[in-house]
């Protein structure tokens, strides 16, 4: 492992925000990358740790497993959007109802197909 060999469970467990993970698992991010993904970094290193469950390694290994998946969570949100991950069901629900042409929520965001739920075409 290349982070702070002292990291226990309970420490893990203690922990809060998504700044809280970063620093125990000692990963450099960009605290605007952060501010805007917070809960879809979160939502996104739940789902990496869902397998994890029921892992039969030591302590450490299970933490150096959950390190890659912060690091994995975080690395998408540096080449993907929440729109395009539907990490959440706002997400997935709604889509822009002329994905082609655009409605205006797309005219006024600029991104075609990507568009505010509610919003009439």
């Amino acid at each position: 492992m290349s982070w702070n060999h002292n990291r226990r469970w309970k420490d893990f467990q203690a922990l809060v925000n998504a700044e809280d993970y970063f620093a125990f698992f000692e990963l450099p991010y960009d605290p605007r990358v952060v501010n805007v993904n917070r809960l879809h970094i979160l939502r996104k290193f739940a789902q990496y740790l869902a397998p994890l469950e029921h892992f039969q390694g030591s302590e450490e290994e299970w933490l150096e497993q959950a390190r890659q998946a912060l690091e994995k969570a975080y690395q998408t949100f540096l080449t993907s959007t929440p729109q395009q991950e539907k990490l959440f069901r706002v997400f997935q629900d709604y889509g822009c109802p002329d994905p082609v042409g655009g409605c205006a929520g797309c005219s006024s965001s600029g991104e075609r197909g990507e568009c505010s739920p509610g919003i009439p075409a």
